[in-house]
């Protein structure tokens, strides 16, 4: 018999954790933080405690409690016991958190399956990021002491390569139909708002499991998720898990049309143009840096944004030569004081961070000020503090992602408003969304054509009924 439990993403967009069993197999699809869930409980100032292991996650929900496939660091801290493994895999569609987050607590034997984009986007994420649960790509043990030079006992931390431990990661190519236990398993690549992104086509002898992960059909890699409905379609599926973020949108989005628009509202703008946008939608990134380039502007981006655009290599559509980075003030703010060593400069910053400093393309906030016409900047609420040293004369703020969908995000658009009336920054927006609107989901379930439909990742799992009476063989 195969078992189906949906763990997280049903009745919520994100937080997919999807267990998939069959005659002793079992799997997970993604393995993602619930962003609502999450905020019923904390928020920016109120974080789940490292100090409990994962008694906080287990207390609110946020986990499921399930023997044998958490760290064993964790457990042993909270005075639990360690059972044997349990899991076989987990099959991860792409790197956003909602579907990714949750893999630093898992144990570091568990093998990992994704594409290559995906691993690189994660260990960026591990690499640059301040989140304390962030083990990602590799996990060093928490709570555990070692012996120091001078007999006594010191705390563990990422200097000790000994207690550091690299997860199980198999990167999977397309075409290519992997053996995990009792189930065989297939990549497909999918257009999405981030490198890498794929769906699983997952096989048994009991009927065979199709796996959407977030889709969309409007970037500029809309023929991967075309050949993938494809692809679906021939696997004939009993079992179709289905995202359905925009149900409720008739509105068909497009990559171009972004790029367009972006493109004219630079050219009509006689400043600077900073562009808020998904750090890693490297899509929109992509828009913007042509964008930029097609109104003879350089396209300023941040050191986060150039690290993951190094990282992706040829998974990028430029190179991070093509574009400028920026270097802000940071700690005691030396980078633009005449007079200090580099050595000193440098210590204001990360070591991921250094390479960047004496780039031939790097520039600071002094050098945009002096020729605001010259550029366009990525930015968002993490960088903006920023504008109070260019101080930008006639600039344009274009507003490139979601509206809010929460009250943190709420407060933050406020904020930001108030940002730019303080500098006097016109507000415009230009945005696609990173998932198909409802009728082109509906579509493609129609093409597809599996004998039941588990909606997944959406809001508004009822607006499917009319595709289920469509076709009475849908459950």
């Amino acid at each position: 018999m195969v078992l189906i439990s949906v763990l997280g993403g049903d009745g919520e967009i994100g937080g997919n954790k999807i267990l998939l069993e069959h005659k002793g197999t079992r799997l997970f699809l993604d393995f993602g933080m619930s962003f609502n869930k999450n905020s019923q409980y904390f928020c920016e100032f109120l974080n789940p405690r490292k100090c409990s292991g994962l008694g906080d996650f287990f207390e609110f929900g946020l986990l499921p409690d399930i023997d044998g496939i958490y760290r064993e660091d964790y457990l042993t801290h909270m005075g639990r016991p360690v059972e044997a493994r349990s899991l076989d895999a987990v099959l991860l569609s792409h790197a956003h958190a909602d579907h990714a987050q949750y893999i630093h607590f898992l144990r570091w034997d568990i093998p990992i399956y994704c594409t290559q984009a995906t691993k690189i986007i994660l260990g960026c994420v591990q690499e640059t990021g301040s989140n304390t649960f962030s083990d990602l790509i590799d996990a060093c043990e928490s709570f555990k002491f070692y012996k120091n030079k001078n007999g006594g006992l010191s705390r563990v931390d990422r200097k000790k390569a000994e207690y550091i431990h690299e997860r199980d990661y198999r990167v999977m190519i397309e075409g290519q139909r992997m053996s995990i236990g009792s189930m065989g398993v297939e990549m497909v690549p999918v257009d999405h708002s981030l490198p890498g992104a794929c769906g699983f086509i997952i096989y048994t002898d009991e009927g065979n499991i199709v796996y959407t992960g977030d889709i969309r059909f409007h970037g500029s890699q809309g023929h991967l998720s075309r050949k993938f409905v494809e692809r679906a379609r021939k696997a004939t599926p009993k079992w179709l898990l289905c995202e359905g973020t925009r149900m409720d949108s008739r509105e068909k989005d497009s990559e171009e049309a972004v790029r367009r628009k972006i493109s004219e509202l630079i050219y009509q703008c006689e400043g600077m143009v900073f562009v808020e946008h998904p750090i890693r939608d490297i899509d929109r990134a992509n828009s913007i840096f042509n964008a930029a380039t097609e109104n003879n502007r350089d396209f300023v981006v941040p050191m986060k944004l150039a690290y993951l655009i190094k990282s992706l290599d040829s998974h990028c559509p430029f190179c991070i030569d093509d574009v400028k980075i920026l270097k802000p003030r940071k700690s005691w703010g030396l980078i633009n004081k005449s007079g200090v060593a580099a050595e000193q400069v440098a210590q204001d910053y990360e070591k991921w961070e250094r390479e960047f400093l004496a780039k031939e393309n790097s520039v600071t906030c002094d050098d945009l000020n002096k020729s605001q016409k010259d550029y366009v900047i990525s930015m968002s609420m993490w960088e903006i503090g920023q504008v109070a040293d260019i101080k930008p004369i006639n600039a344009l703020w274009i507003k490139s992602s979601c509206e809010p969908f929460c009250e943190e995000m709420e407060l933050d658009e406020k904020r930001k408003l108030s940002w730019l009336k303080h500098f006097g920054i016109r507000h415009e927006e230009a945005h696609a969304s990173g998932h198909a609107s409802g009728e082109e989901i509906k579509e493609m379930i129609r093409e597809i054509n599996p004998e039941i439909l588990i909606p997944i990742h959406t809001e508004k799992p009822d607006l499917l009924k009319d595709i289920m009476q469509l076709n009475p063989a849908l459950k």
